[in-house]
């Protein structure tokens, strides 16, 4: 007889979880995208586009696909290569190898750009050392260089995946013992293996570089050089009048569709090139270092040193200089520049973003869960690729967006603010969730409620426990990610809602060297202490289990 409320309570759960997913998806998603929509449109019927011009918005939409375009070839090549290296030879220190590769993830993209130009731009550490700084930093060269860095990452946790899962390691270890040179067995049978996984990897490279504002911000947009999103910005925060804004919505709507053409191509692309073949064996290291190993692994620790570590020192110490033109030696270190970056004019920027963090990461892992929880239904099918659809929107996009959907009511407010980064980040905390319930029996739930638990007794003490290391994961990355947010940041927020990224590029803007490396330490240093610890931690438990 329990079996009957159990069915009832379920239908009252199914019933009320579909209506909030379709009421979060309709106010998150549909109406922003529909506004952006209906007002671009609105714009071209009128033909007020007169500034969608060569030398404005069409020479920064062309910068914005040949950059993409660049820093997915430049990513991809580089990720591959050091993909090989670490997971087909026997490189030594592997492991601090692989996380320093990985490091790129865990600095937002503007804290790359600054610690570049503290490394490489004029005054910079090069500069100071050997009087010679990097030619073309400030511009269109520097803009792909670092873009390159940060989503390098990225494809080469693509090609690692295809190397352990199917590259067919069996293969090249048969093509080695026929008797063919390590560079023929890659590029007959290694590399054509890998064409899906680097078609897929240059897609999300390209998707990336198209959808950054804080790299050509920081380097681009001193040497006259605009993409697509910091137009958008100018058009938006410097600008006023019909045709800016005209323009700002027409480039937002002109993103969108670069990287749908984009994404559409590369599936096309991976349909045609079909799933790459598995071998059978162990993925690892299948080759001792040869010299041209030895070449390569050396090659991969300079990229990352040069690209990565050294930008990051030459960060920290513009952070302990006493001024600009000083050599950064200890005799001229301070500890004011930091203490200044902890003072009240930037303490509640800091506050204000780790607020929106919080709570949007709270909402998220929430909405997450309510989207998994429908998962075997039309409507969970729908919403999930409905959620993901606005993480694929470029944020400049979604911010213009949003200002058109709910600007008239929450300008100026940490509440708009939040809408869009609980819109943009829905789609990744629904992802870690819902990856995590695919593993979970529903048997000893269903035991509980007929025992006559009530379903909140029996989600919290037989779901919850077993997913409680997803839900802190989505939570924290979801955190993060919003914790470091510019973009839709810096075209939201309003007097007295701007967050520490965005005080950061404004305090970049006038030329603050010290106190802005200050607080891009603040920014970067959580995660990058994280992934110390999660390095340490992983040493000791191998250290443990070894015999």
């Amino acid at each position: 007889m329990a079996a009957e409320p159990v069915a009832s309570t379920t239908r009252r759960w199914w019933w009320l979880a579909n209506g909030l997913t379709l009421a979060a998806l309709g106010l998150l998603v549909g109406r922003p995208l529909l506004e952006l929509i209906l007002v671009g449109a609105d714009q071209l019927a009128v033909g007020r586009p007169g500034g969608l011009d060569r030398a404005t918005a069409g020479a920064a939409l062309a910068n914005t696909i040949w950059t993409g375009a660049a820093v997915a070839a430049v990513a991809v090549t580089a990720g591959t290569a050091a993909a090989f290296v670490t997971e087909r030879t026997a490189v030594a220190g592997r492991r601090v190898l692989r996380i320093t590769i990985l490091l790129p993830l865990l600095v937002p993209g503007f804290v790359s750009a600054l610690s570049w130009a503290r490394a490489y731009g004029p005054g910079g550490l090069l500069d100071d050392a050997v009087g010679v700084s990097m030619p073309g930093l400030f511009g269109a060269a520097g803009v792909v260089a670092v873009l390159a860095v940060t989503a390098m990452p990225v494809a080469y946790l693509v090609a690692v995946a295809a190397l352990r899962t199917q590259a067919a390691p069996d293969l090249g270890r048969a093509a080695r013992v026929s008797g063919a040179r390590s560079r023929t067995a890659f590029l007959t049978i290694s590399l054509p293996l890998l064409a899906p996984a680097v078609v897929g990897a240059a897609a999300l490279a390209f998707i990336a570089a198209i959808n950054a504002f804080g790299v050509p911000a920081v380097l681009g947009t001193p040497a006259g050089f605009r993409t697509a999103t910091t137009r958008i910005y100018q058009d938006l925060a410097r600008s006023a009048g019909d045709e800016a804004f005209s323009r700002a919505v027409l480039l937002a709507l002109a993103l969108v569709l670069l990287a749908l053409v984009f994404v559409v191509a590369a599936d096309r692309l991976l349909s045609r090139l079909g799933p790459a073949p598995s071998g059978g064996g162990p993925a690892g290291p299948v080759a001792s270092l040869s010299r041209s190993g030895r070449a390569a692994s050396l090659a991969v620790w300079v990229v990352v040193v040069v690209a990565t570590v050294l930008p990051l020192v030459a960060l920290v110490l513009s952070a302990l200089t006493r001024a600009v033109g000083l050599p950064p030696s200890p005799a001229n270190w301070t500890f004011a520049n930091l203490g200044e970056a902890l003072g009240m004019r930037y303490v509640g920027a800091l506050g204000r973003s780790a607020l929106l963090a919080s709570v949007a990461a709270s909402i998220v892992v929430a909405l997450g869960a309510v989207v998994t929880s429908i998962r075997g239904r039309s409507i969970g099918r729908f919403s999930a690729a409905a959620v993901l659809l606005t993480f694929a929107v470029p944020g400049s996009t979604l911010a213009v967006a949003m200002i058109l959907a709910y600007g008239n009511a929450l300008r100026d407010t940490l509440v708009l603010i939040l809408v869009a980064y609980v819109a943009k980040l829905w789609g990744v905390g629904h992802r870690v969730v819902a990856g995590s319930a695919s593993g979970i029996a529903v048997d000893p739930y269903r035991a509980a409620r007929v025992s006559g638990a009530s379903p909140l007794v029996a989600v919290r003490t037989v779901i919850e426990p077993q997913m409680r290391p997803a839900l802190a994961g989505a939570w924290l990355l979801v955190f993060v990610f919003a914790f470091h947010e510019l973009t839709m940041s810096s075209l939201l927020y309003g007097p007295g809602t701007d967050t520490i990224a965005v005080a950061i590029l404004d305090l970049q803007q006038i030329g603050d060297v010290g106190v802005v490396s200050a607080l891009a330490v603040y920014l970067t240093l959580p995660p990058l202490l994280v992934a110390t610890a999660l390095l340490i931690v992983g040493r000791s438990s191998a250290s443990r289990r070894a015999p």
